[in-house]
């Protein structure tokens, strides 16, 4: 029986630990057509020209994709961070450093679920492991649909263009 559950654990421990699986099924998130997106919009006067992202997921799953692009390089112990806002509190999805392109992208398969996210925002710090947003705001977005009827965006966004 010890047996058995040690070959268990080795296949969930390898599972748990597949680059190759984790990416496939972020390209899922990214490309079904019944993929839900938000856009993340620059804020503040450090972000960059061109930088962007989106938060997609699909209903009925765990996992949230957070692509990002335009990211000029970081230094250092600095990071990209990004957390993720719902009813019971901010959460630290993830710390990236942008490949040569400038692209990242977190993927987060925990509470909070996707859908019940109302506000993410990407800083850029060094990680900290601290749940709560620090660092300087580089990209946002807040859907008040979501959040609770009291709920005030964390900063202020700015007019979307067109």
């Amino acid at each position: 029986m010890l047996a058995a559950l040690l070959a268990w654990l080795g296949v969930r421990g390898a599972q748990a630990f597949d680059q190759r699986r984790h990416a496939a099924l972020a390209r899922e998130v990214t490309t079904a057509p019944d993929s839900v997106t938000r856009r993340l919009i620059p804020i503040g006067a450090g972000s960059p020209i061109g930088a962007r992202g989106r938060l997609r997921y699909r209903p009925g799953t765990w996992l949230t994709v957070v692509s990002l692009q335009g990211l000029p390089p970081t230094s250092g112990r600095e990071r990209y961070l990004v957390f993720l806002h719902n009813w019971s509190g901010w959460s630290l999805a993830g710390a990236v450093v942008a490949d040569r392109r400038g692209n990242a992208e977190v993927r987060f398969a925990a509470e909070p679920r996707p859908p019940t996210i109302f506000e993410v925002m990407v800083t850029r710090a060094a990680d900290d492991a601290s749940n709560d947003p620090h660092g300087t705001p580089f990209l946002y977005s807040f859907d008040a649909s979501l959040a609770p009827l009291r709920a005030v965006p964390l900063i202020a966004q700015p007019a979307q263009p067109g």
